[in-house]
């Protein structure tokens, strides 16, 4: 079996019904974490179901498309890429494709399971919710085994704010690289923007991705990535913490 899993964006066959279509993805890659490729039509509106904080930990991140989330007291427009985090069951929120968008608005839901240390993190401290946050909003950071000059990383959901879940976006056209480095507690989603091209590594694994991708790769694998000249980094990483982070509340 390939360390690296992959749901390929050109697999995908969305089949509408009242304007909205969702398709699951990497279904039995890990057991914690359940992801669908989402579509909804120009006019079309969705009011997902919402979890306790004892439930689950949902959130949704915006790929294609124009649109718009409301929930009872706020409003936010999709324009770009971004995520938004649901307050849990505490009000409903509804997402819509604006009726003058030239295509769908195109989103991945991910949906996750609360251990012990979720449960005790998000009920004593955590971001603000609901969370709705675009790429050109999140903050910048540095790494050692990036080419800081020429690669923009972006936090949009910080470690230790949302129980194990964090996320954030790498952007940078080639000749580039972002170099072999390992997580040895994060489960390790990629999810890539449209335009975006290059080659994933994970210990002697090579895959070529493209925008709409999705890859999984368990905790534990040095992994890297390049894109050759005319190819282009664009896209979104997603982790989970196995057991919590370390030294942190368990």
């Amino acid at each position: 079996m390939s360390l690296i899993q992959v749901a390929r964006y050109s697999d995908v066959k969305y089949d509408f019904k009242d304007g909205y279509a969702r398709v699951p993805v990497l279904e039995g890659a890990f057991d914690q974490a359940r992801f669908a490729h989402c579509a909804l039509q120009p006019g079309h509106s969705i009011t997902p179901d919402v979890y306790s904080v004892t439930e689950h930990n949902q959130l949704f991140i915006f790929t294609k498309g124009k649109g718009y989330v409301t929930t009872p007291r706020e409003a936010w427009n999709v324009t770009e890429p971004g995520v938004f985090v649901p307050e849990f069951d505490t009000e409903r929120f509804t997402i819509t494709c604006s009726a003058d968008s030239k295509q769908p608005l195109e989103f991945l839901h991910i949906i996750t399971e609360l251990n012990g240390y979720d449960k005790t993190c998000l009920v004593e401290s955590r971001m603000v919710l609901p969370r709705f946050r675009t790429i050109s909003q999140g903050w910048t950071y540095d790494e050692d085994f990036k080419d800081n000059s020429v690669t923009t990383s972006m936090m949009l959901l910080e470690h230790r704010n949302l129980g194990r879940l964090s996320m954030g976006a790498n952007f940078g056209t080639g000749p580039n690289y972002i170099g072999q480095h390992i997580h040895n507690e994060l489960e390790q989603w990629y999810i890539m923007l449209p335009g975006a091209s290059f080659t994933y590594t994970a210990e002697e694994e090579k895959i070529h991705v493209q925008g709409g991708d999705i890859t999984y790769t368990p905790h534990g694998s040095h992994h890297g990535s390049e894109c050759a000249d005319g190819e282009k980094f664009a896209y979104v990483w997603f982790e989970l913490c196995e057991n919590g982070y370390p030294g942190e509340i368990k």
